[in-house]
């Protein structure tokens, strides 16, 4: 099986989805509700792994889809929209299992958690009428993503309850994992060493970017599930929440947060590395300016790291923009491939120890590899084109003499594309 890379995103869907979408906003509108609903779930599945699944019979449709270790099953029928995941079976209930999940209630928008045989079930249902497309599309959303997230988190937190994740999840292969958790130890360690030769306070910045890095490369390459999953989450809304605690302290939090992790045992991070099919992306779509506000917010900062020889902390502030970006956005898809090609080249020993055999970046002569960056530039925007015909990247404006000096031309590069439609 391949290796696969990232978090699942269905951002920024193709043409012939988008169309999918259109017929059923007009059917909806034209009160055709079963075509409109039948659009609807053409354009939720996902051709590549066809995640999606749906049956019409008279005038019901029975639908079903997975998002992580969960499955979402619902009908259509009776004038009522209905969808639901179990997430947890119980023998008994306590106060602080309610207290939580009035909580979680509280914040939701569209369903609820509720009871049901002894399980616990995140439902959400809606008259025909009153359930639209798009309503229907950020409702799905919810019961799927919140099954997903709180089955491991509140089996974990509560022994009474056993999860119930119903989802066929596929288990990487040993070799495959014990890799993954090699880097997953050695990039942490590595990182703290780093962080351990710097002045805490005059360096506060890079530091920041070296854990904010570490973080989101970690979700990337290894991109683990459930509760880890849920502990890097937690590590970057520290350091971005408004607070108003000084820097060196929000490095401190984030670096004793790692060696917490560290001390994990090993099955607790085995047991959360492994492979699902999902539905709905975590992260939001956001416009290519989006993107460029990052670049624009951070770019500034190499200049100072390079003139005072901090080189791999400026080469990590160009990496952070990959990582970050993959986190917390849903990207297009020529943008999400130009971000990978390059930690392509960043990370050329971890796609070597994985069996990748293109070698992007010589790390002995400490070389790039010029014409195969510029291959792989030309297919995505070849294959790019297709829905964005203004798409472009100037290869002859790259330069390749030092790894710093082709960071800093690849990003303004991916900075001047042009996604007009």
């Amino acid at each position: 099986m391949a290796i696969t890379f990232g978090r699942f995103t269905d951002a920024y869907k193709p043409k012939g989805k988008i169309e999918f979408w259109n017929k059923c906003e007009k059917d909806f509108q034209d009160k055709n509700y079963l075509d409109s609903y039948e659009a609807f779930f053409n354009y939720l599945k996902d051709d590549a792994s066809n995640n999606v699944t749906f049956s019409r019979s008279g005038d019901s449709i029975n639908f079903e889809f997975p998002q992580g270790s969960q499955v979402v099953k619902g009908t259509i029928a009776n004038n009522k929209v209905i969808a639901e995941a179990f997430v947890a079976q119980y023998d008994k209930l306590s106060v602080a299992f309610m207290r939580r999940v009035m909580e979680i209630n509280y914040q939701l928008y569209y369903s609820r958690f509720c009871l049901k045989d002894n399980k616990i079930v995140i439902k959400f249902d809606s008259s025909i009428a009153d359930g639209p497309p798009r309503k229907l599309y950020y409702a799905f959303k919810e019961v799927a993503t919140r099954a997903d997230k709180q089955d491991d988190l509140l089996s974990d937190d509560f022994a009474m309850l056993k999860s119930l994740g119903a989802a066929t999840v596929d288990e990487v292969p040993e070799a495959e994992k014990e890799l993954k958790y090699k880097y997953f130890i050695k990039w942490i360690e590595d990182t703290n060493a780093r962080i351990d030769s710097l002045n805490q306070e005059q360096i506060s910045g890079g530091i920041s970017y070296l854990l904010l890095d570490l973080l989101y490369k970690i979700d990337y390459f290894i991109t683990p599930e459930g509760k880890l999953m849920d502990e890097l989450e937690k590590i970057s809304w520290g350091y971005f929440a408004r607070d108003n605690k000084p820097y060196p302290q929000k490095n401190k939090d984030m670096k004793e947060a790692f060696a917490k992790l560290l001390q994990k045992p090993k099955e607790k991070i085995m047991h959360d590395i492994y492979r699902t099919r999902s539905t709905f992306g975590i992260a939001n779509p956001t416009p290519h300016q989006g993107i460029v506000d990052v670049f624009n917010n951070n770019i500034n900062n190499v200049k100072w790291y390079v003139d005072n020889n901090y080189e791999d902390i400026a080469i990590t502030i160009y990496e952070y923009l990959a990582t970050y970006c993959f986190f917390s956005y849903g990207l297009p898809k020529p943008t999400a491939q130009l971000f990978h090609l390059l930690l392509r080249c960043t990370n050329q020993q971890f796609f070597t120890d994985f069996g990748f055999t293109e070698v992007y970046y010589d790390l002995t002569n400490k070389k790039l590899n010029d014409q195969l960056i510029k291959d792989d530039i030309a297919k995505i925007i070849k294959d790019g084109k297709e829905q964005y015909p203004e798409l472009a990247v100037k290869t002859e404006n790259l330069k390749f003499d030092t790894m710093i000096s082709f960071l800093r031309t690849y990003i303004t590069e991916i900075q001047n594309l042009n996604y007009n439609t």
